[in-house]
């Protein structure tokens, strides 16, 4: 444990970080006396033993880290979440000391609103090795370790009940499930809804509770960006989806995929001429065969 000539001089550099404190076996140290919170064990060591401390506040953030089923709870409100780092961010909920000018968003230190602040930056975050693009810094670095340097640079995620470990938090979810019988529920703060997965809550939320995925012209809203691409092609009529075969043009890449088993299940001859039965597999070759045959009939018919 460092001590407080440490923990200033190091741990808190010019008020930049924030002094995480496990409050799960808080008690007083000249009495012994158990407490909850660091509020009340703060009033007794005033009242009872006459301690002083400062007006600015205690200046640390308390967290219960015993877990229960494998969860760790909330002290404030005794919501559950599954890891840390979720706990850590609901925390933002109740210590808004920092408040987003752009979306009203509130975080506990300026530190996490200047993270939050990417979201809002233009450009975003291009991956060096691929065409997609990100919104902050942190969920490039993700894609990079999992996508282009394999798990062996990923933090492996652990089970609290067995020796298995992870790469994706999904992953854990359904192992907690299936081999430990351990399920979790997500409920919407607005709404109060509850979902079965985080997935569920975020699409649900995007939808009826932001602007994130909403069209800039008909203003409907959808659960995902993805949804909100598809979308536009309704407004834009781009027909971006072509079948190498027969050349036809489709704006949505399902409509392509549903258009293929025609190709796939059927007979390879998929154009045939009205005028003498033959088949070909793809529009040049039939529109060739017309123009050669079909249309030199004509003329030699006409010329008869």
């Amino acid at each position: 444990m460092p001590d407080y000539v440490t923990i200033l001089k190091e741990l808190v550099p010019k008020g930049k970080r924030t002094v995480k404190v496990d409050i799960s076996n808080l008690k007083c140290k000249i009495c012994e006396k158990n407490y909850a919170d660091l509020d009340t064990v703060r009033k007794h060591l005033t009242v009872d033993h006459e301690k002083d401390f400062t007006a600015s506040g205690n200046g640390v953030v308390a967290y219960n880290l015993t877990p229960k089923n494998g969860q760790f709870l909330c002290h404030i409100c005794d919501k559950m979440f599954q890891t840390f780092i979720l706990l850590n961010r609901h925390m933002n909920v109740h210590f808004s000391n920092a408040v987003c000018e752009t979306c009203g968003a509130g975080f506990m230190t300026h530190q996490r609103l200047i993270q939050h602040k990417e979201i809002h930056a233009p450009g975003g975050y291009p991956c060096g090795k691929c065409p997609k693009v990100y919104t902050t810094s942190s969920n490039l670095k993700y894609h990079v370790e999992k996508s282009h340097e394999g798990a062996t640079k990923m933090r492996m995620l652990r089970c609290p009940h067995c020796p298995e470990r992870f790469t994706e938090h999904f992953r854990k979810l359904k192992h907690l499930k299936d081999s430990h019988g351990v399920t979790f529920t997500f409920e919407c703060d607005v709404c109060k809804s509850i979902f079965p997965s985080r997935r569920a809550l975020t699409m649900h939320t995007n939808k009826f509770h932001t602007k994130k995925t909403q069209c800039n012209i008909c203003n409907k809203s959808f659960s995902c960006i993805t949804t909100l691409k598809k979308h536009m092609v309704s407004h834009t009529g781009e027909r971006n989806f072509v079948c190498r075969i027969c050349q036809k043009s489709y704006r949505h890449q399902k409509s392509l995929k549903h258009h293929l088993q025609i190709h796939v299940n059927g007979d390879s001859n998929k154009f045939f001429c009205s005028e003498c039965g033959s088949g070909f597999s793809n529009r040049d070759d039939f529109n060739e065969h017309v123009k050669d045959w079909h249309t030199r009939c004509l003329f030699d018919y006409g010329a008869s």
